[in-house]
């Protein structure tokens, strides 16, 4: 099973407040097209997920970032979790005409259950993360009993 774990405020107090902040902020600098802005600070990066019988393969678009910058975790209890970090520019003197890239941390969690995670394996190529997670052989089958 596949499920994107949705952003939950009252357990990310601190990191609500800020994309909060940030959403807030987007919304009164650029009010031509404000609910594209915020899709983007709720939802740092896009993915796409294929469910195929032998595996899940998920496709992270993460254009710019170098591949140290990027890290894939995968947990006991099913969690996957892609996070990347684009840091400030080093010049603090610098006048920008036009700063529309953002910096910080990205991150995007998911559910992911009955995965081999010994055989997990990720690619980082022209700003697309593909993370392939094979499904595990043998499923534990659910056991049905019979009402007497």
């Amino acid at each position: 099973m596949f499920r994107p774990l949705p952003f939950n405020l009252k357990e990310n107090a601190e990191k609500g407040q800020e994309m909060l902040s940030k959403a807030l902020d987007t919304v009164m600098e650029h009010s031509f097209n404000p609910f594209d802005k915020v899709g983007g600070v709720l939802f740092p990066f896009r993915v796409d997920v294929i469910d195929t019988e032998a595996q899940y393969e998920i496709f992270a678009e993460l254009p710019g970032f170098a591949k140290d910058a990027i890290e894939v975790s995968y947990s006991e209890d099913g969690r996957l979790k892609i996070k990347a970090e684009r840091s400030a520019s080093e010049v603090s003197e610098v006048r920008y005409l036009c700063h529309e890239r953002r910096t910080g941390t990205f991150e995007r969690s998911f559910f992911i259950d009955d995965v081999d995670d010994a055989s997990v394996s990720v690619s980082y190529e022209a700003g697309i993360l593909h993370v392939i997670l094979p499904k595990l052989a043998e499923k534990q089958s659910r056991r049905i009993f019979t009402i007497q």
